[in-house]
C-alpha cells in the first residue's frame, strides 16, 4: 500500500518487534505509527505504542498511547507572528485516572536575542508548579552571553545561572557559567589540527574550595 512501511524484527529471545507506519493518513502531513512487541516466552505482547505526528507549516501536533501502561502524552506547538512560539503538553495515566504532568512554553526569537518561558508541574510532586525562564542573547559574531531562572512554587529558592560563550578564533572557543548553588563550570576547546579537537572542562564547587568537589576532563577527539 502507497504510503505504508512495516518491519518485523525477530529477536534471540524469542520476542518479536514489529513497526508499522502510515504517512498522509487521511490528511496530508499526519503519520501514524504502531510499535508492539510479544513477550519473550511467546506469550501476549508486552509492548503497543500508537503515535500520531501532524506537521503544518506553523502548526505541529504529536500524540501517543501505550496500551499496556496506560500512559497517553500529547503535545503541540504553533509559530505565531513576529518572532513568537507557543506550544503545550500533557500527560494522563489511564490507570491513575488523572493528569500527571503538564506543560505550556513560550518563545520570543529576534535577530540578536531570544526570550523563554515555561510553566509545568509533575503532578502530586512536592515542588508544585515551576516557573522558568531564560534569555539568550548574541553581542557579537564572537560573544554570546545568557541567563536562566527556576522557580517551585512549594521552595522559597529561586535557581539563577548565568553563562558566557567567546570566541577567541575561528578554532577556538571558551565557555563559562556559574550559578546560585556557587558551582562554577568552564571550558576550553580548540581544533588543534585538521583531524583532531581538544577540549578541556572544569567543574569548581565556589562554596566549598577546601572540600574534593571539584572535577576536571579533558578530551582529544580525533577524526579522519
Amino acid at each position: 500500500m502507497k504510503g505504508v512501511e512495516a518491519t518485523a524484527t525477530l529477536n534471540t529471545s524469542g520476542s518479536v518487534d514489529a513497526t508499522c507506519e502510515a504517512t498522509d493518513l487521511l490528511t496530508k502531513g499526519l503519520v501514524a505509527k504502531l510499535e508492539a512487541s510479544t513477550a519473550s516466552n511467546g506469550g501476549l505482547l508486552s509492548k503497543a505504542l500508537a503515535t500520531f505526528d501532524f506537521k503544518q507549516e506553523l502548526f505541529t501536533a504529536k500524540a501517543s498511547y501505550e496500551v499496556y501502561k496506560g500512559d497517553a502524552h500529547a503535545a503541540l506547538s504553533t509559530a505565531a507572528l513576529a518572532g513568537f512560539t507557543l506550544g503545550g503538553s500533557v500527560d494522563y495515566s489511564a490507570q491513575k485516572g488523572a493528569l500527571t504532568k503538564y506543560a505550556a512554553a513560550g518563545q520570543f526569537v529576534q535577530p540578536e536575542f531570544t526570550l523563554c518561558a515555561k510553566v509545568s508541574e509533575a503532578v502530586g510532586k512536592p515542588a508544585g508548579m515551576t516557573f522558568a525562564g531564560s534569555y539568550f542573547h548574541k553581542v557579537s559574531s564572537e560573544m554570546q552571553v545568557g541567563a536562566e531562572l527556576s522557580k517551585a512554587m512549594n521552595k522559597s529558592d529561586v535557581a539563577l545561572a548565568f553563562g558566557c560563550a567567546y570566541k577567541l578564533d575561528k578554532d577556538t572557543t571558551v565557555k563559562s557559567k556559574v550559578d546560585s548553588d556557587g558551582m562554577l563550570f568552564g571550558s576550553y576547546k580548540a581544533k588543534i589540527s585538521p583531524m583532531s579537537t581538544l577540549t578541556l572542562a572544569t567543574q569548581i564547587d565556589t562554596v566549598k574550595l577546601a572540600e574534593n568537589n571539584h572535577k576536571f576532563g579533558l578530551e582529544l577527539k580525533i577524526e579522519p
